[in-house]
């Protein structure tokens, strides 16, 4: 108690300019530390763990061919991760509408000893818009919608009805990157951060979570693991159509997409780093 006085005085014997820098630093500081202070008096009952990611897959000329490729890449380094390609002859091959997406990952675990029922995560991000989709395991009840509450920015409400005791799930929040997605990561250069405002379930109250920056190789070999992958285009493969020489190619027709800028190459302890 003395030493509370002490400060108490001490803060009063400072000019008004210090006073305002104090508060100012005090109040920034807060929110830095508040769920560590929750953690050490409310044992927490789940983990949260997060990577990024952004997948692509596109098409390049190369003279007379035309190479196809499907990239993931950790979004924070810009390493790759995976990219697969293949030169095939002009209009030879059968593959998706180009597209690149930002991908989410979110490893909740349960370390408690009880079922966790009506498990709601809050979520804010910039890679989280009106076109965010949720992916999980077929088994995994879970649905997700984005809200606005009042005077407060919007954020994503993932809703998972049971997550059993001392398990884990890996769930992706997919958003397709537009010109304006696109001019945030690569020509403004922002860091893409995220949020988690709360957790709750029926057996806890709300509180901030602390939010784990997980490797992002570890991430996918742990979704692996678990066997929780709901991404549609997580095995996509190149369809290669071989035409007969008399008839003509197939026509791509007109796309108005521009590939991402190419990716670093990174040795393998660097790619999934934060």
């Amino acid at each position: 108690m003395g030493v509370l006085k002490k400060c108490w005085s001490w803060f009063w014997g400072q000019t008004v300019f210090n006073k305002i820098v104090i508060v100012g630093l005090f109040a920034a500081f807060v929110p830095l530390v508040l769920p560590t202070v929750v953690a050490w008096f409310r044992p927490t009952m789940i983990h949260v763990g997060v990577s990024f990611y952004t997948y692509e897959r596109g098409s390049q000329p190369q003279g007379m061919n035309t190479l196809y490729f499907f990239e993931r890449r950790n979004l924070v380094s810009d390493c790759s991760i995976r990219r697969d390609e293949e030169s095939v002859p002009n209009g030879r091959a059968k593959v998706p509408d180009p597209q690149a997406w930002v991908l989410l990952k979110l490893l909740l675990e349960n370390v408690s000893n009880r079922d966790l029922t009506d498990l709601r995560v809050g979520v804010r991000s910039p890679a989280i818009n009106q076109l965010t989709q949720l992916l999980t395991a077929p088994h995994l009840e879970a649905s997700g919608q984005k809200e606005a509450p009042p005077d407060v920015k919007p954020l994503y409400v993932l809703s998972i009805a049971t997550l059993p005791r001392e398990s884990s799930v890996v769930v992706t929040l997919k958003t397709p990157i537009d010109d304006m997605l696109r001019e945030f990561i690569y020509v403004k250069r922002r860091p893409v951060t995220i949020q988690v405002p709360y957790v709750v379930a029926d057996q806890f109250r709300q509180y901030p979570p602390i939010v784990s920056r997980t490797n992002a190789v570890k991430m996918l070999n742990r979704e692996g693991v678990l066997k929780t992958s709901g991404e549609t285009f997580a095995e996509e493969k190149i369809q290669v159509t071989v035409l007969p020489s008399d008839e003509p190619p197939m026509d791509k027709g007109e796309t108005a997409y521009r590939i991402l800028p190419r990716s670093k190459t990174c040795s393998e302890a660097e790619a999934g780093v934060w």
